[in-house]
C-alpha cells in the first residue's frame, strides 16, 4: 500500500477529511506511520488491525498518542468494535473469505449505525493474488471456504504452483491460480454482484494491485473525490499500467523465480 501513498492514498484522504480510518493489516508499520502523521495533522483517528504487527506499538503511541489505536485481532474480530469508519485500507490476509466477510461486515456495521459505507481500498489484487488465495493461518479460514494450499512457489506463467521455487515459496498458497472463490479480485467482484449499494470500482493494475471502493452517496456529496478515481478507470491507462506491472513483475521474479512479496 505504501507505494499507492503519494499519488492516491494522500490525495483521497485530503479530499475526504476522515475522522476514523482503519487500516486491516500493518505488518512492518510503514503505511500505518504514514497514516498517523496524517492523522496527527488532521485532529483523525487511525485504528490499526493487526493480530501480530511487526513493529513496537508503544513507540507508535509515544509519538501519535490518541490518535493511534491498535486492535491485535484478526480484521473479522476487530471490526464490530470499531465504532465508526470514514476510509478503511485493507491490506492483510489476501484470501477470497476474509476480504469478502470484511467488505459485507464493514457495509453491514456502518448501514446499522446509520453511517454511510466508508471509502475502501484494497491491496493485492494483481498478480499473485488477485485470484489466488494466500492464508497466513489456513486454519483459521472455514474448510468449506479454504481452497487446497501448500507452501510451494507461484509461477507468472503457470496457474499451479512449482514443485520447488517460485515466488513466495514460504507462504501458505492455493495449489492454483483462479476459479471460483479464489483471491482477493475475486472477492471483490463477488461482493459488488451481491451488494444493494452502488459503488465506482477503480483498480490500478500495479505494484500487486490496487483496488478502489467509492460508494455512490460519497461520491455525489464528494464529486472531486469521484473525478480523482475515475481518472484511473480510463481503459489505456489501465492497460498501459498492465503492461508495466507484466514487465515488473518478470523483472522482479522471472519465469518462475523467486523474490519478496
Amino acid at each position: 500500500m505504501l507505494a499507492f501513498w503519494p499519488e492516491v492514498v494522500s490525495p483521497l484522504l485530503e479530499l475526504l477529511g476522515p475522522d476514523d480510518i482503519v487500516e486491516i493489516g500493518s505488518e512492518s508499520g510503514k503505511t500505518t506511520r504514514k497514516l498517523l502523521e496524517f492523522a496527527r495533522e488532521h485532529d483523525a483517528t487511525v485504528h490499526a488491525v493487526d493480530p501480530a504487527p511487526q513493529f513496537d506499538p508503544d513507540l507508535l503511541r509515544k509519538r501519535f498518542g490518541e490518535h493511534f489505536v491498535l486492535h491485535r485481532l484478526p480484521s473479522l474480530v476487530a471490526l464490530p468494535a470499531i465504532a465508526r469508519f470514514d476510509a478503511v485500507l485493507i491490506d492483510g490476509d489476501h484470501n477470497w473469505y476474509t476480504v469478502l466477510g470484511e467488505l459485507r461486515l464493514i457495509e453491514q456495521l456502518a448501514l446499522q449505525r446509520g453511517h454511510a459505507p466508508p471509502l475502501v481500498l484494497l491491496h493485492d489484487i494483481g498478480w499473485p493474488y488477485g485470484r489466488r488465495d494466500l492464508y497466513y493461518d489456513p486454519e483459521a479460514i472455514p474448510a468449506e471456504h479454504r481452497q487446497p494450499w501448500a507452501r510451494r512457489g507461484i509461477s507468472l506463467s503457470q496457474p499451479e504452483l512449482l514443485p520447488e521455487g517460485g515466488f513466495n515459496a514460504q507462504l501458505c498458497n492455493a495449489l492454483r491460480e483462479g476459479g471460483p472463490r479464489n483471491g482477493v479480485l475475486t472477492a471483490v467482484e463477488d461482493y459488488l454482484a451481491e451488494t444493494s449499494q452502488r459503488f465506482i470500482f477503480a483498480r490500478i493494475p500495479a505494484v500487486f494491485g490496487l483496488g478502489i471502493l467509492v460508494p455512490q452517496p460519497l461520491a455525489d456529496a464528494l464529486p472531486e473525490l469521484a473525478r480523482k478515481v475515475e481518472a484511473w478507470t480510463v481503459p489505456e491507462i489501465a492497460r498501459f499500467l498492465d503492461r508495466l506491472e507484466m514487465a515488473r513483475l518478470a523483472m522482479l521474479v522471472g519465469d518462475g523465480g523467486s523474490g519478496p512479496q
